[in-house]
């Protein structure tokens, strides 16, 4: 614990790969978790993280609605990079989506105790920076092409805060582990022997963030984060895409086979809309985060990547 006291946290996309790790950072810190799953497996790795599995869907009404009343409530929302290829009507759906989403719940908290909402928002709202420097959250929203099918989310959250919901949103970049779109793309064929794909020769800047980080950080934003605030949680350090795969192999110990096919051919292998993310710079500064008090455990992608490595031989 960090010297406040046990609260009740309800997590929505609890059985994914940032939820599960935020349950388990929850739960160990002696907090009360319900995470909220949508089929029996989601709900075996919440129990398995420590949580407290309910059975429910944020697009329909249920049992649901009593958890969600918790002290912290925790909102991640459905993510499409890990989708082998995101077309524009994809992109446009799962937008519509997360706002049908987020009027049930925060419509659902409206004059509860919640003492803090943590809203899981995403950095393509902002679009980046051209090259390694980094932009802070008072720059304009300026959404990449994924990015604008989730803007009018963001949007709907400063409605909310005027009705006095004490939010705070977080929006992570790169989230790395042993688990997503890293694990499927980087892990598995190095570790398999297999090619990864590449586009391009060196990809975008981008800022990482180990997911132990990143879980850590939204706990650290209920305990600490201003109503009304923007957070990135990032690294410090920003990295080329094209370092992942190399770095971990490095450290893996492992041959790195590579599949280099041209930039332009992304669009047709991952659709438009994530080729235009792996080609646009995404840089985020984490002054606002480190204002706050939070410190990083792997502050940097060769530190983040060792614990992967060494936790795949445990």
């Amino acid at each position: 614990m960090t010297g406040q006291a046990a609260a009740t946290a309800f997590v929505t996309g609890a059985g994914g790969f940032i939820g599960t790790e935020l349950v388990k950072v929850l739960a160990g810190r002696g907090h009360r978790v319900f995470g909220l799953t949508r089929s029996a497996d989601a709900a075996r790795r919440v129990r398995e993280a420590g949580g407290l599995p309910v059975m429910g869907d944020l697009l329909e009404p249920g049992r649901w609605l009593d958890d969600a009343a918790a002290e912290w409530v925790f909102h991640l929302p459905p993510h499409p990079v890990r989708e082998r290829r995101v077309t524009w009507n994809r992109a446009a759906s799962i937008g519509r989506t997360r706002v049908a989403m987020d009027t049930h719940l925060l419509d659902a908290l409206a004059g509860s105790a919640t003492r803090r909402i943590v809203y899981v928002a995403d950095t393509s709202c902002y679009d980046g920076a051209a090259g390694p420097r980094a932009i802070t959250e008072d720059e304009p929203v300026h959404p990449s092409q994924r990015g604008e099918s989730l803007t009018p989310a963001l949007d709907g959250v400063d409605g909310y805060l005027l009705t006095g919901l004490p939010i705070v949103t977080a929006l992570p970049g790169w989230v790395y582990g042993n688990g997503s779109w890293f694990r499927e793309r980087v892990i598995a064929p190095v570790m398999d022997g297999r090619r990864v794909l590449q586009f391009g020769s060196a990809g975008a800047w981008v800022s990482p963030v180990h997911v132990h980080d990143c879980a850590r950080a939204l706990v650290h934003l209920a305990e600490h984060g201003e109503v009304g605030g923007r957070y990135f949680v990032v690294n410090t350090e920003p990295v080329r895409l094209a370092e992942f795969a190399p770095t971990f192999a490095r450290l893996a110990d492992r041959p790195l086979r590579l599949l280099r096919l041209p930039a332009a051919a992304a669009r047709v292998v991952v659709g438009p809309v994530m080729a235009h993310d792996l080609q646009t710079a995404a840089v985020f500064a984490n002054i606002r985060l480190r204002a706050i008090g939070f410190r990083f455990r792997y502050p940097t992608l060769e530190q983040g990547l060792q614990q992967v490595v060494g936790a795949l031989h445990e």
